[in-house]
């Protein structure tokens, strides 16, 4: 029987080290092509002691894959999330404002002469909402006023 190359697997277990820690695909063709003395993918898969190292580095790299996959989709959770409340927060900003802009509005009209004032503005621009109504232009569930 020949005498084994590299009987101890040091060097074995080092590229083992090294793969997973460079998050290379454990195979034995992959460990052979680092391998200074074992050259062939065989060596490894022939001999149990070697295959077992193999195997258990491979089990140890799928769970820290698994791991990893894990915390980057919490991480890309807690992004949506956050990404979410801005957009709440930006929306309820907007709400504040166009609340804002109606008051403001609504207190101008007062301020002018209140609704006689307003049915003197609307009455240019008449012909205007005419053309919308008949385009079907208007939401259906929106409140069209008539002012007389």
């Amino acid at each position: 029987m020949r005498a084994l190359l590299d009987p101890s697997n040091i060097e074995l277990i080092k590229i083992l080290d090294q793969l997973a820690l460079e998050d290379v695909d454990i195979t034995a063709r992959e460990i052979a092509r680092h391998h200074s003395v074992l050259k062939n993918a065989s060596a490894f898969t022939r001999n149990p002691a070697r295959m077992k190292l193999i195997v258990e580095s491979r089990q140890k790299q799928l769970k820290a894959r698994a791991v990893a996959i894990s915390l980057a989709s919490s991480v890309e959770y807690d992004r949506k999330s956050e990404r979410s409340a801005r957009d709440s927060e930006a929306l309820a900003l907007q709400l504040k404002r166009m609340i804002a802009a109606h008051a403001g509005l609504i207190r101008a009209v007062q301020l002018a002469g209140g609704m006689s004032a307003l049915e003197r503005f609307w009455k240019e621009y008449k012909e205007v909402g005419d053309a919308v109504q008949m385009l079907d232009a208007v939401p259906p569930k929106a409140i069209v006023l008539d002012i007389k």
